[in-house]
């Protein structure tokens, strides 16, 4: 995932914007507690929203209470303490960088493959704790980088069929956070319009970045000029989000409502609607300023 699970930080609530600041603090310092320090510099925006979906469904509020971090050592903000959602999120985090580091010292170039490799050196005890604790997930993880990196390496130009992967890497995340199994075909179906949304945006943003340097892109392999791109990542995206909003309506949260709402109804349409603009054009928005 790729920060386009965000909510919009100008319609949260004070307490919604502590709740959502504690909760990613919270996985900062999960990452520490099961896989070392260094782990904390995976950290991202994306896995809040498991763990927000896990507790959520499990009941479990944020538990938040004032502390200090590595990040902003002189003054304490609430931060919440261990809960399963946090243990998943950090875990799952753990293994989808290991994957994306090993990624990248296929298709990166020399200096990244280094940075990388080093990195994976780093994170090779921690990838063991992970793949012991979540056999499952690691077995999910594996086997979608490998189909993905097949369907790359055959010039796949379908653009449904490319975010496949992707889309049943994401589904299978999602049923982990189910409370009860009766949950998780809601969640496995949420999980894979979900992760179509963020293949085609992160398609759509790495474009002209691929033209460039010569890299495999699906609308690219597609044969359409970037306007062309532009109208059809859009379609796409909507019809997909609207489908994950449907089952995102069935799914019965007990806590994180407004967050996770928040993020459905009104994060992930304005990350559509900015399909094609810079990352800088996207920082100087408020609403994407570091939480």
């Amino acid at each position: 995932m790729f920060g386009y699970l965000t909510p919009l930080n100008d319609e949260l609530r004070i307490r919604e914007y502590r709740a959502y600041r504690g909760v990613y603090c919270g996985l900062c310092k999960e990452l520490g507690r099961r896989y070392g320090q260094a782990s904390r510099l995976l950290l991202n925006y994306d896995l809040v929203l498991i763990a927000l979906a896990a507790d959520g469904l499990a009941g479990v509020p944020p538990q938040l209470s004032p502390e200090r971090c590595i990040a902003g050592p002189f003054a304490r903000h609430p931060i919440s303490g261990p809960t399963p959602g946090l243990a998943l999120a950090a875990d799952a985090l753990l293994l989808l960088s290991w994957y994306k580091l090993r990624d990248d010292l296929e298709d990166e170039g020399a200096l990244r493959r280094v940075v990388s490799g080093t990195a994976c050196l780093a994170l090779k005890s921690g990838y063991g704790e992970a793949t012991r604790r979540r056999p499952e997930l690691d077995a999910l993880f594996s086997r979608c980088m490998a189909r993905q990196a097949e369907l790359e390496a055959a010039g796949c130009a379908l653009p449904d069929e490319a975010a496949a992967p992707s889309a049943e890497l994401l589904s299978g995340l999602f049923a982990a956070c189910a409370a009860k199994d009766e949950q998780r075909p809601i969640l496995e179906r949420y999980g894979l319009f979900l992760g179509r949304v963020i293949y085609f945006l992160d398609a759509a943003e790495d474009f002209e970045r691929d033209a460039a340097q010569d890299r495999y892109n699906v609308f690219l392999r597609a044969g359409v000029c970037r306007e062309e791109m532009l109208c059809q990542a859009r379609a796409l995206c909507n019809m997909c989000a609207g489908e994950a909003t449907l089952c995102y309506n069935l799914l019965p949260l007990q806590e994180n409502r407004a967050l996770l709402d928040n993020v459905m109804y009104l994060g992930l349409p304005q990350s559509i609607l900015r399909i094609g603009e810079s990352q800088k054009d996207k920082r100087r928005n408020r609403h994407e300023r570091p939480i």
